[in-house]
């Protein structure tokens, strides 16, 4: 077994930031009910954390990861269900990443131009909800195709 205290082949290092995620996940959800109970500040506040969270986690741990293990084999291997997992994985979680700091800057801020700012909240908070939940559930699929190869 790897050095991970989730007793998996996985060094603690992604146990931790496996763990981090799905908190984050379920942060997000807190700040949806925020948002629904009209608790806007909070709920903005909260959203907002969370997702300089996240960007810090994958400058510091899953950009290095992919960067060293999967985007040298690509796209030779990219046919290869560990390589084609975790690339999906980090395009699908780039992309909310990135829609999560739009959302940030367009909603919370006055950085972004009038025209670049959003009209519909609701819509583009939920599509980023789904999209981070999917990423999430990819970076689950990831982290088990990696170490728990047996499951």
């Amino acid at each position: 077994m790897g050095a991970g205290f989730l007793e998996t082949a996985a060094p603690a290092s992604a146990d931790l930031i496996l763990v981090l995620e799905v908190v984050i996940g379920l942060g997000l959800l807190l700040g949806a009910v925020l948002a629904r109970k009209k608790r806007y500040r909070a709920h903005a506040w909260c959203q907002s954390s969370i997702v300089l969270l996240n960007l810090v986690l994958i400058a510091v741990a899953m950009f290095p990861s992919f960067h060293g293990r999967v985007l040298p084999k690509i796209p030779q291997k990219l046919h290869r269900s560990f390589y084609a997992l975790a690339t999906a994985h980090a395009a699908l979680g780039s992309l909310a990443e990135a829609a999560g700091l739009y959302v940030v800057l367009a909603a919370g801020t006055n950085i972004l131009p009038q025209r670049l700012r959003m009209t519909n909240y609701k819509v583009w908070m939920r599509s980023v909800l789904l999209l981070w939940w999917l990423a999430l559930l990819l970076g689950l699929a990831t982290y088990i195709h990696w170490y728990l190869p047996h499951f």
